[in-house]
């Protein structure tokens, strides 16, 4: 269990002033993996990619990749992550430490660190650099569990209450604000409420790589990362065991609707009729702990917790029937 101040964000980097680049590669489509691999061999040549992927279904895909590119014999000038948020953040730090570029393969959609610039280590956020490359096969990634698309949607879907918060409160924030950051999030997110992701995993996808470079557009996760993301990572705490996007999208109509969003409940059936939890049953005790404790989870962000006062969104989850205390 974590302290107080895990999921600090280290490194923060300026944002569009001083210029950001996009993608190097962006592969998307059904049954791309190989044709693609192939391309990587292309651009960095053959043995010099270290490829790293998981002991379970990734490894199938990996192996693949591996194949073809060759493994490693001497200077390693890219990392490629086949697999899931584990193995891509550890790709992501792996190439930052051996100032390879880094190129991340998604086998799960699940959240936007499949193309974002954050990587995630012992709890805690840090800002490293845009991948340079992402390839997502469809084929893949559609027919991954079903959790893993739940989970991309909910994590897509905060974007709305996320760049919602932060335009309200840019004049509390310690970071930068990025109105084109801001825009994209939330275009991106409201394009889902027109898709069934299980049907359409291509739409999920491209608003997770969009998400993703708003983070670098904006140099921080602000964009993407409000007070739904406090109180999930608070839940993270007492060990409540849910999926990262899955308790953010949770909360997504809640912080919605506290920061004015008119068809926050548009949001909220959109959600649940996916299969997202109507609500949540916590004990007392711990509901006051996982809303007390929300605000340290991100110290440096002002958000509509911190405006109102946790008591009073505590208050309201109760109010709207998205917590219930036993």
């Amino acid at each position: 269990m974590g302290g107080f101040l895990d999921g600090f964000e280290v490194g923060n980097k300026k944002g569009i002033e001083d210029g950001v680049r996009f993608y190097s590669i962006l592969d998307i489509g059904r049954g791309i993996l190989e044709e693609s691999a192939y391309r990587l061999k292309s651009i960095f040549g053959e043995n010099r990619i270290l490829v790293l992927y998981g002991k379970r279904k990734s490894k199938e895909f990996g192996k693949l990749v591996e194949s073809i590119v060759g493994k490693p014999h001497s200077d390693i000038i890219c990392v490629v992550s086949v697999g899931g948020g584990s193995i891509i953040d550890k790709g992501k730090f792996l190439a930052k430490n051996m100032g390879a570029h880094f190129v991340s393969i998604p086998t799960l959609i699940s959240s936007d660190g499949i193309a974002s610039p954050i990587g995630v280590k012992y709890g805690r956020s840090f800002y490293i650099e845009l991948p340079f490359g992402v390839i997502v096969d469809i084929d893949i990634v559609g027919n991954a569990p079903r959790w893993s698309i739940l989970a991309g949607t909910g994590d897509l879907l905060s974007d709305l209450s996320a760049s919602i918060d932060w335009d309200r409160f840019k004049e509390k924030s310690s970071e930068p604000y990025s109105f084109i950051s801001s825009l994209i999030c939330k275009s991106s997110a409201l394009s889902m409420l027109n898709f069934n992701p299980f049907k359409n995993p291509e739409s999920l996808v491209w608003g997770l790589i969009l998400s993703g470079w708003a983070m670098s557009i904006a140099g921080s996760s602000r964009p993407a990362s409000g007070p739904e993301h406090k109180l999930s990572h608070s839940l993270d705490l007492i060990g409540f065991g849910e999926k990262h996007g899955i308790q953010v999208g949770f909360f997504t109509p809640l912080f919605l609707k506290l920061n004015g969003y008119d068809k926050w409940n548009d949001v909220r059936k959109y959600l649940t009729n996916l299969g997202f939890p109507e609500k949540i049953t916590l004990k007392k005790e711990q509901a006051y702990e996982v809303f007390s404790r929300a605000s340290s989870t991100r110290p440096h962000r002002w958000t509509i917790i911190e405006e109102l006062g946790w008591e009073k969104v505590l208050e309201a989850a109760v109010d709207m029937g998205f917590i219930e205390l036993v």
